[in-house]
């Protein structure tokens, strides 16, 4: 990935990272497991997701680089995905322990980006999701990644709002 391209990306996913972190922080920790209605996720629920997804997806980007047109990602019935956001499981999730893997992830993805090169993005390939059925590889950086922290980081704060 051009290095212009590669800052961006990194700088925009770091703000998101460090956002999230702040609100964490900021929050009381009992506060994190409430959650605003049955249908909506918890704040923790939340993070819990964002490390999940943000290690799936690195996961499946760096097998991309390595075997490109191979078949890609995931739908929402996957198991790892329901897994990190089933209560029981949140609920031994610390605050402390979220935040240390939200910062762990900054480098992780420094590093799975830096082996992206610009020829590498607009290739395609098929996905178990028919929604990203044929995506370029930007896609999955972009939206999966990037876009999708800054995403959840709004969705943590709307929630938090609605229970304070």
């Amino acid at each position: 990935m051009t290095t212009a391209i590669l800052k961006e990306k990194v700088e925009v996913f770091k703000k998101s990272i460090l956002d999230i972190i702040k609100v964490l922080e900021d929050t009381e920790d009992s506060v994190l497991y409430i959650k605003p209605s049955e249908k909506e996720w918890s704040g923790m629920q939340i993070v819990s997701h964002v490390l999940e997804a943000v290690d799936f997806w690195l996961v499946d980007l760096e097998a991309l680089l390595i075997v490109p047109g191979a078949k890609w990602g995931r739908n929402h019935e996957h198991v790892r995905r329901l897994a990190a956001v089933d209560e029981i499981v949140v609920l031994g999730l610390k605050k402390e322990e979220a935040i240390k893997g939200l910062q762990n992830l900054v480098p992780r993805v420094e590093e799975a980006l830096g082996k992206v090169h610009e020829d590498n993005l607009a290739k395609t390939a098929p996905s178990y999701n028919p929604n990203f059925d044929g995506k370029p590889l930007s896609f999955l950086v972009d939206h999966l990644i990037v876009q999708h922290v800054a995403g959840h980081y709004g969705q943590l704060v709307r929630h938090l709002q609605k229970i304070q």
